[in-house]
């Protein structure tokens, strides 16, 4: 029992000697670093000054906070993790009882004066006051400035809501040239957050890092891609146009002479007016890419108004006279429409200068709406194909 109690007080006398640190070894240890070394935070922290100082930058991405097509901006929340060695930041752990790492505020220490090259608003120091950077006894230095990063992206919308944009964070020491600190990306560069905030309308697909060397300075850049979230844009917008255009092209199967035709095409008419100023603040405000969505919703506008004006005539049609002569080749040529069947020359010629040249408005202009249907319906599939083509040219 005696020997047992004595192996016990032995291991914490033991591990307890190493473990010893106090404030008073801390108070001793700043003493020592930043007022008896005579510490300046105005001095690049390295013995041989004629050698750079190598940095090392890591972003993690916290999420997507939102994409500005007018403005062209990308805002990001993230944090960066800056890595350099202070050579007059290091310390014999032994000689401050075993203390191997302190935290000190950082701006009291000295730190490259890195900050977002293609930001959007101001520029201005990274991080905040209360911020605090890790230090270890061999002078490793560890600085991770929380920010809302607000950079330049060149947004182009044309294959809205299907587009992809890339856009680019480039880390800079702003004063500082390429012969005083060498700026580069550290471990992957750029990695995204385990409790990464997702956005509702954009995705990101991937992220890269690629570390660049101009003339009078060096910069990391981080890439990062991401996708417009389609589902939306999808159920509010497109399928409403389609459900119209529709609706529009069955306009040539309502008779003429009902006198319900003219009320519903005009309904349909002012459906497209009104769905257009309830989602224009939606489409993307922009002049320097047109969005594909935006030139096919517009041909469909030109071919509701060209059906609007077609049902006009048409209405004042079954006013007309049949024995007006003036209008019997528009009507036989209707006629030919409505009976595209094969016929010979001799009955051609009958039918042009014989008895039947001449037929009732009624069904002239019924031959010609159904002609005018399958015309329409063959200009909406096909406009409606090639945008989908188009739209998915980005995806091969």
């Amino acid at each position: 029992m005696i020997a047992t109690w004595f192996l016990i007080i032995s291991l914490i006398f033991v591990f307890g000697s190493v473990n010893s640190q106090s404030n008073i070894n801390v108070q001793k240890l700043y003493t020592f670093l930043f007022t008896t070394n005579n510490y300046n935070t105005l001095i690049r922290p390295s013995r041989n000054q004629s050698v750079p100082l190598s940095v090392h930058v890591i972003f993690t991405l916290y999420g997507i906070s939102g994409v500005d097509e007018i403005e062209q901006k990308l805002t990001a929340t993230g944090w960066l993790d800056v890595q350099w060695t202070d050579e007059l930041l290091s310390w014999t752990p032994s000689s401050f009882g075993g203390l191997r790492y302190i935290y000190y505020p950082q701006g009291k220490v000295w730190k490259p004066d890195i900050s977002l090259q293609n930001g959007f608003s101001k520029l201005e120091e990274l991080g905040s006051k209360f911020i605090s950077v890790f230090i270890d006894s061999n002078g490793l230095v560890n600085w991770r400035p929380f920010q809302v990063f607000e950079s330049k992206c060149d947004i182009d919308s044309t294959y809205f809501p299907f587009d992809r944009q890339t856009c680019h964070l480039d880390f800079v020491a702003w004063s500082l040239s390429k012969v005083d600190v060498h700026i580069t990306k550290g471990g992957k560069g750029i990695q995204l957050a385990k409790d990464i905030q997702r956005h509702g309308e954009w995705k990101i697909l991937s992220s890269s890092a690629l570390n660049l060397v101009e003339s009078q300075e060096t910069k990391v850049r981080f890439t990062i891609v991401i996708q417009q979230k389609p589902v939306y844009a999808i159920i509010n917008y497109i399928m409403p146009i389609l459900l119209l255009s529709i609706l529009d092209i069955f306009t040539f199967k309502i008779p003429v002479d009902t006198g319900e035709r003219m009320g519903y095409v005009i309904t349909v008419w002012l459906a497209y007016a009104v769905f257009l100023t309830i989602i224009s603040d939606s489409l993307p405000q922009t002049s320097e890419s047109i969005p594909i969505v935006s030139i096919y919703i517009m041909i469909q506008i030109f071919i509701a108004t060209v059906v609007v004006i077609i049902s006009a005539i048409e209405s004042g049609c079954p006013h007309l006279s049949d024995d007006e002569s003036v209008f019997c080749l528009l009507r036989t040529l209707a006629k030919k429409c409505r009976e595209p069947s094969v016929q010979s020359q001799s009955e051609m010629s009958k039918r042009l200068y014989g008895a039947e040249i001449c037929v009732t408005w009624k069904e002239a202009i019924s031959a010609l709406d159904k002609c005018l249907f399958w015309v329409c319906l063959t200009i909406f599939v096909s406009s409606t194909l090639i945008t989908l083509f188009i739209a998915g040219l980005q995806f091969i």
